[in-house]
């Protein structure tokens, strides 16, 4: 405690620098210049030390505070005039205003202060020689450097987890300060701070007393006070240690800390940025083997229903004739025809969606013999036909389509293109020359009789004429066939409109794979702008970019509700008139396989939650516990279970996984085991000696050489290693460069 002698004898040292008679002849003036430490014979100023600069009225009361500050009692200095201190940069460099007839104290640790009188000087350097201050000046100085040596951090998973720890020298802080170390995060590649770690803050106890007061006895109103240790601060040396979990957007890149510590009390704050964690990472998992799957929905088991519209349908048919008959001949053909033919008016006029418009009967007749009588014959059967249909459709049918019935006698010309069919081309070519001589139907037919072959080569050919043809078109509602379907697509492709059941219908029709994930995007972008995600578009769409190790995870979100912890869940709507299946499989699935691809597993462990007990997906949970870093510890019994299954599925999967998920422990029985494991590797592998120099490197100093000839044996047989060493944190620079020089890289 401070004593009231000890205030009363400060006040009066005060009081007898502010004399009246002195005062009258003082002129204040700015003083500055540089303090200088000229050890092993070099004249540097003091940059890593800081040297304090007191001011002093007259040279009697610096005496006085000389007296005080080699006491180094650090309850007697506080209560010197701090207004009239300063302190030097980092360049040695201080200004300081003080009477000319004063005199200027500086302080450096806890060596003897040194009085300089200022005898009108506006420039005064300071030169020290490790303890020793030039012009028979004796000084003995200490170095007090907080200099944290960064370590190379951590990350598992979304998990970075840095650590140091703050050597404090002795007198670095004491109980009537308060010392805040604030920590951030910065990303290697672009210098952007990720985040701020939380802050650590230690109080010294008169510190703490006089902080409660001022808070009203509410240390809720100190927005630090989550934040203070229970270690005070004092005046000897401390070590503290930090260590945070923070998590970090992408996994993949590198990301540094530094911290700024802040050591402050009621009349002056001093803070200093340190690195205390390097870029160069440590990954364990790096090297785990796991594969991932994709997910497809089949099409045929999530069938979307058919919007039918008006479409023009046609039917045609064909029936053939007796000679010099209005009978049917007896064939298969004929029988089959007639009875689609009445089927199809049957259901035309059944039919509340099916509108006929009209229908025409053509007879023909060969030309074979008299020209009038074939066409009497060709009328007769076209009516025969034309009574087959209006027996069957109702009248009002009848009444409101349009009819054309016709007949006619074939010309001879058929009868050359029928020969040409069939590739009878000397046939074909005498009977176009009679045609061409005779224009009479009649004489053409007498003119070909006189042909050797008429009988076995043109006669079979007539029957063929000897037909009455149907044609009908009628309107219809019905859903779209998949010829219509992909007849539109390629007439319109991507920039069509299609309703979604012709989306389905294209998803079974093209094979393309670039095309059908284009179709998918098109139709899944549609359902989400008319607010009803499309599961089977959106799924296939992604399970797409997955078989290509393409990542976008905003595809599946709109069909993923985290609120309900399973997949393939019934929901019933707002009025209960239909429900929907949320959480299908197949997207749970591939939403868990597109956050590990991305490397976020801070969603991928709680998606993987929602997958359910099949072991068909014990692997895939395995991988997304392990990756990360779920695979060991837990705070309840079921983490614990959890964890540890994790770690044995892993661990059983590959030789090289269990290598992996021994190191992954970083511990010196994890090391041990992994050792005995390697045995199981190829030994001739770049990737075993770099496990090997790994777990050299992790016993320290004493392997230095140990772990530089494993990590060259691994660069002889890959140099691509060489990178990656360079970026892990298990490494220093020291062993890589001597590695890289026994390569002769």
């Amino acid at each position: 405690m401070i004593t009231e002698r000890l205030k009363i004898w400060i006040l009066l040292l005060v009081v007898a620098g502010c004399g009246t008679g002195t005062a009258l002849a003082q002129k204040m003036v700015k003083v500055s210049g540089t303090v200088y430490n000229i050890a092993e014979n070099r004249k540097v100023p003091f940059s890593d030390v800081t040297v304090d600069v007191y001011a002093a009225k007259t040279v009697a009361v610096g005496e006085d505070m000389k007296k005080i500050l080699d006491s180094n009692d650090q309850e007697k200095t506080l209560l010197l005039d701090q207004e009239g201190k300063t302190t030097t940069d980092e360049n040695g460099y201080y200004e300081i205003l003080v009477p000319d007839n004063g005199a200027l104290i500086f302080k450096v640790g806890l060596s003897p202060s040194v009085l300089k009188e200022v005898r009108h000087q506006m420039k005064i350097d300071v030169s020290i020689d490790e303890g020793v201050m030039l012009e028979s000046v004796t000084v003995t100085a200490m170095r007090l450097v907080l200099k944290p040596e960064p370590k190379a951090p951590k990350i598992i998973g979304n998990m970075l987890i840095p650590y140091n720890t703050f050597k404090l020298p002795p007198y670095f802080g004491n109980r009537f300060s308060r010392l805040i170390i604030q920590p951030y995060v910065l990303d290697c590649e672009t210098n952007d701070t990720i985040t701020f770690a939380r802050p650590s803050v230690y109080d010294g106890k008169e510190y703490a007393l006089t902080q409660e007061r001022k808070m009203g006895y509410d240390m809720d109103r100190d927005p630090l006070r989550p934040y203070i240790k229970a270690e005070a601060l004092t005046t000897r040396a401390m070590n503290l240690d930090w260590t945070d979990t923070i998590i970090v957007p992408d996994p993949n890149r590198n990301y540094s800390c530094f911290a700024i510590v802040n050591l402050e009390d009621y009349s002056a704050s001093n803070s200093r940025t340190y690195q205390i964690n390097t870029c160069q990472t440590k990954r364990p998992m790096k090297f785990l083997q796991y594969n991932l799957f994709s997910e497809q929905m089949d099409p045929l088991q999530h069938k979307e229903r058919a919007q039918i519209e008006k479409r023009n349908t046609s039917d045609k048919i064909q029936l053939s004739f007796l000679i010099n008959s209005d009978q049917l001949t007896d064939t298969p053909e004929n029988k089959q025809s007639l009875a689609m033919l009445r089927n199809k008016l049957k259901e035309i006029a059944e039919s509340p969606g099916t509108v006929l418009k009209e229908f025409h009967v053509a007879g023909t007749a060969s030309p074979d013999g008299h020209y009038s009588s074939n066409l009497s014959l060709a009328e007769r059967r076209m009516r025969k036909i034309e009574q087959e249909i209006t027996s069957i459709l109702p009248q009002y049918t009848l009444e409101r389509v349009y009819r054309n019935p016709h007949a006619e006698v074939a010309p001879w010309e058929e009868v050359v293109k029928l020969l040409e069919r069939d590739g009878k081309s000397t046939e074909a070519g005498k009977v176009k020359e009679i045609l061409a001589k005779h224009k009479d139907i009649g004489a053409q037919g007498r003119a070909l009789k006189q042909l050797d072959w008429y009988s076995t080569v043109i006669v079979p050919y007539l029957d063929e004429l000897r037909v009455v043809n149907y044609n009908c078109l009628y309107e219809i509602y019905r859903e779209p066939n998949d010829e219509e379907v992909m007849a539109q697509y390629r007439e319109k492709g991507l920039k069509g409109s299609y309703t979604r059941y012709e989306y389905w219908k294209l998803f079974q029709l093209i094979t393309d794979e670039k095309e059908l994930e284009a179709l998918y995007r098109r139709a899944y972008e549609e359902s989400l702008e008319q607010k009803h995600p499309w599961a089977l578009a959106g799924n296939n769409l992604a399970a797409s970019y997955l078989e290509r190790d393409t990542v976008d995870t905003s595809i599946l979100e709109p069909l993923i509700d985290l609120s309900i912890h399973s997949t393939d869940y019934s929901r019933m709507n707002a009025d209960g008139s239909r429900t929907e299946i949320v959480n299908r499989l197949e997207v749970v699935t591939n939403q868990l396989c597109m956050y590990i691809k991305k490397g976020d597993f801070e969603h991928a462990s709680v998606l993987v939650k929602i997958l359910p007990e099949d072991s068909k997906f014990d692997l895939l949970k395995a991988y997304t516990w392990a990756l990360g870093g779920y695979f060991q510890g837990g705070t309840t019994p079921e983490e614990k279970e959890r964890a540890h299954k994790t770690f044995e599925t892993i661990k059983a999967s590959s030789p090289q996984n269990e290598v992996v998920m021994y190191m992954a422990l970083d511990n010196r029985a994890g090391n041990a085991a992994a050792k005995a494991s390697l045995a199981k590797l190829p030994q001739d592998s770049a990737l075993t000696w770099y496990f090997k120099a790994t777990l050299s490197a992790r016993e320290g100093e004493i392997e230095f050489m140990n772990t530089v000839i494993a990590l060259s044996e691994c660069f002889k047989r890959d140099k691509s290693f060489v990178a990656t060493a360079q970026n892990d944190g298990e490494f220093n620079e020291d062993i890589i460069q001597a590695a890289m020089d026994m390569s002769n890289l």
